[in-house]
């Protein structure tokens, strides 16, 4: 287990974080990749450009990574990996038709127990934030 203060400093870090995030997004906007880099900016003030850089190196790394099969396992995040479809029968949403759809690879993601408790704890937090304004 984590010593007290370096499990504060992560929690400080955390929060900070977040702060800079919440700053830069307004509520029912969507994270992008521009999003993350002004985080790595506001966050060490490296170059804008440099940070772009960075985000968009993580992301070409992680697409190589499946492209080769591999799994993306992302701490405290999941798993993002490669399954294979079978072929199977269907229908054409427009006419009705039966039709046959082809094997395929898809994208899977499966959350970590973490990501998922945060999901509920951070939807928890908002209904209570939302109770306390007096919103419905």
């Amino acid at each position: 287990m984590e010593d007290l203060p370096k499990q504060a400093v992560k929690e400080q870090q955390k929060d900070e974080t977040a702060l800079v995030l919440g700053t830069l997004l307004k509520e029912g906007d969507t994270l992008t990749k521009s999003h993350l880099a002004d985080v790595i900016y506001e966050q060490f003030g490296l170059p804008k450009r440099f940070c772009k850089e960075i985000v968009d190196l993580f992301f070409d790394e992680a697409l190589e990574c499946l492209v080769r099969g591999e799994e993306l396992k992302l701490s405290n995040f999941g798993v993002f990996s490669i399954k294979q479809k079978s072929e199977r029968p269907g229908r054409n949403p427009k006419s009705g038709e039966s039709a046959i759809i082809k094997a395929r690879q898809v994208v899977s993601f499966h959350p970590s127990g973490q990501l998922r408790k945060e999901v509920v704890e951070g939807r928890k937090h908002a209904a209570i934030a939302l109770q306390a304004s007096g919103a419905r």
